[in-house]
């Protein structure tokens, strides 16, 4: 379905909401910064927004499906655990807003909303993870343990390192990857 001019102008403040919270943080995300750096009418917010509550709400579901959900998404199109734990990695690596996500997880210690979405995330990512070490024959305990260390890698890095260095963190994943193969061994 082709994106509609609406889509598209959202799309821009969203993007750029996840850019202002990578830089700055939540405090960073109003609307004269959002109309400013888009150079746009505050009328054109509200075109698209009741206020900066209704923004952030739906800048937490933007970035939930764009970034939390698009590895499960790539996930459903591999063929088997040796297409897909590549998959996983390469995009929790690069395909992931990594600065944006360390500032969502800092606004969710105050933030209900946002601390709901980081979890469904988190689980998602989790569970999906557990699924492909299942997958390749490990037991659900152990395979839920592995997922777990595999987003403590994630989660770590994305808090320890900013900005997220994407190849140092790849690293990180391929020796986690080496565990992960000589358990299955």
């Amino acid at each position: 379905m082709p994106a509609t001019p609406t889509t598209l102008n959202r799309v821009k403040y969203f993007e750029l909401g996840l850019d202002l919270l990578a830089e700055v943080g939540a405090k960073a995300v109003t609307i004269d910064a959002l109309c400013t750096r888009l150079q746009v009418t505050k009328g054109s917010f509200y075109h698209h927004f009741s206020g900066v509550r209704d923004f952030m709400s739906q800048l937490l579901v933007y970035w939930e499906h764009r970034y939390g959900q698009r590895l499960a998404r790539e996930a459903l199109g591999a063929r088997g655990p040796g297409e897909l734990i590549p998959l996983m990695k390469h995009g929790a690596c690069y395909d992931v807003h990594h600065e944006a996500e360390s500032a969502i997880r800092a606004l969710a210690l105050s933030d209900p909303e946002a601390a709901e979405a980081q979890r469904r995330v988190d689980q998602g990512r989790e569970d999906l993870l557990t699924d492909a070490y299942v997958d390749v024959g490990m037991t659900p305990d152990t395979a839920r343990i592995l997922a777990r260390i595999g987003m403590a890698i994630l989660v770590g890095t994305q808090q320890r390192e900013r900005p997220v260095d994407r190849d140092g963190l790849l690293t990180l994943l391929d020796e986690y990857q080496r565990w992960v193969e000589h358990r299955t061994r």
